[in-house]
């Protein structure tokens, strides 16, 4: 099977499982490629629902450009699209939750681009630790087998993962958004 065919392949596993979505308490046993959220006691209650978006940007009727988003069942999504990716959560339960933590892995066939949220933070190791981007430096092996390695500043494309801690209790009923966008490799 071809490099791109895979790609797309894996890209729209993806979709398809940030589309099915995930609850709080369906993730202590989701699949990595799932939203992960630590969930005890009444963190349970916050519901997480997960969603792909593909970005497009197209002309009007009168020739200007604008941006829409679609639903990946919608396009034929190949490398180089940019994707939205939605992670919805509410409060179900009947009292505030506090120590609300969601952590998102950025699948292998997805390039990190941002995060709409300036709280959230990051990681370049697989999720062994996290912060802002401008913290972190990656070391590669040089161009041939005898160089050094080579220590530089991590970019967006290194990504591995993305959380966001509340800081704030989440009030009984209360809802948002948390967002990242990415390019398919």
């Amino acid at each position: 099977m071809s490099k791109k065919r895979t790609i797309l392949i894996e890209a729209a596993i993806v979709m398809g499982v940030l589309a099915a979505g995930v609850s709080a308490a369906q993730a202590a046993h989701a699949s990595p490629l799932q939203t992960l959220v630590q969930a005890a006691d009444s963190r349970a209650n916050v519901k997480i629902e997960s969603k792909v978006l593909v970005e497009r940007t197209e002309q009007n009727d009168a020739g200007q450009a604008i941006t829409k988003l679609y639903e990946p069942t919608e396009v034929k999504v190949i490398p180089g699209d940019r994707l939205v990716f939605v992670n919805s959560y509410r409060n179900t339960g009947s009292s505030a939750v506090t120590g609300f933590v969601v952590n998102n892995p950025v699948h292998s066939a997805v390039s990190f681009t941002g995060v709409n949220e300036d709280w959230a933070t990051v990681s370049v190791d697989g999720g062994k630790s996290f912060g802002k981007l401008t913290e972190f430096t990656i070391t590669e092996d040089g161009p041939d087998a005898e160089s050094i390695e080579i220590s530089r500043a991590a970019q967006p494309s290194d990504v591995t993962h993305i959380r966001w801690t509340f800081d704030n209790a989440i009030a009984a009923g209360a809802s948002g958004e948390l967002r990242f966008s990415g390019v398919v490799k």
